[in-house]
């Protein structure tokens, strides 16, 4: 290689001039080899690049298609779950066995509300069962709703399929409510028409006996006195004229003469509950003895 400047002959790997101190700039020989490797793979890139600007679209539909057929799929799940669920809905609506559980949960919740709904499915499913009603009647006093738990329990006491068991469970709870609410009359008729001395008994001040007379019923052939009483606490009512007694009648206070004639006497008990007692009624005939109007 030679000096650019003065010509002289330069060893090779020399950087400047020995003669004229000139610097040497080597410049690297042409390789043509290089460019149709640079242009090889510039065109590969581009290429790369070409092919996969064209397959893009297609991936963007594939995906679109694939996010579409998940989408159909899902939708169709939902909806077989969304039948399967109606019609176990409607199965259990239609349970009467369903709704007795639910509503034995609900009421363990004390959730009573629930529970009355779903007993009271129950009754509707099953035609008023008995067991049914003495079930909801409880879950009404737990709720404490008093008016609810009066008509539900008279619903068991006059229920023709009751049993006397459940009706007696029936008039023992009624009982207590109805005294409660200072209605004396329901309770003298539920004693009185429980036929239970036991439970008469129990409640004793609530009852209105009918009155007793001293004298039975008849003829008698001279002038009689006539007592009425009664083993409950109250006041006695009476009348002669035929008209049934009560607070505006006469008291009784004494006992009355039967003077000859026909009279019919006619008393009631009204005890100190207001409650008034079924009508004792006899007839007396006084008439003079045969031989004594001779």
């Amino acid at each position: 290689m030679r000096c650019p400047k003065c010509g002289a002959e330069l060893p090779d790997g020399f950087l400047y001039c020995e003669k004229c101190g000139e610097e040497i700039h080597v410049v690297p020989d042409y390789d043509p080899t290089l460019d149709v490797a640079i242009d090889v793979e510039g065109t590969a890139e581009g290429a790369e690049l070409e092919i996969t600007e064209k397959k893009n679209p297609a991936d963007h539909r594939k995906l679109r298609q694939y996010a579409l057929r998940a989408l159909i799929g899902i939708l169709t799940i939902a909806v077989i779950i969304l039948i399967i669920i109606t019609k176990l809905n409607i199965a259990h609506e239609n349970s009467a066995t369903y709704q007795i559980a639910m509503a034995v949960k609900y009421r363990g919740m004390g959730e009573y509300d629930k529970a009355i709904a779903c007993y009271s499915k129950a009754i509707e499913l099953e035609q008023d069962d008995v067991g049914l009603l003495t079930d909801v009647a409880e879950v009404y006093y737990l709720k404490n709703d008093e008016a609810w738990y009066e008509v539900t329990l008279k619903r068991v006491l006059y229920h023709p399929e009751a049993t006397d068991a459940q009706k007696k469970w029936a008039r023992e709870m009624l009982i207590p409510l109805m005294i409660k609410k200072g209605d004396f009359e329901m309770v003298y008729k539920l004693l009185k028409d429980s036929g239970d001395d036991n439970l008469i008994a129990a409640y004793q001040e609530y009852v209105a006996p009918k009155p007793s007379f001293s004298l039975m019923e008849g003829t008698y052939e001279d002038i009689q006195s006539l007592t009425i009483t009664s083993y409950a606490e109250g006041k006695i009512y009476y009348s002669m004229d035929g008209t049934v007694p009560g607070e505006t009648s006469k008291p009784y206070t004494m006992p009355i003469v039967l003077d000859f004639g026909t009279v019919t006497i006619k008393a009631c008990l009204i005890n100190s509950y207001g409650v008034k007692s079924d009508v004792t009624e006899a007839t007396y005939v006084i008439q003079l003895p045969e031989n004594a109007s001779k």
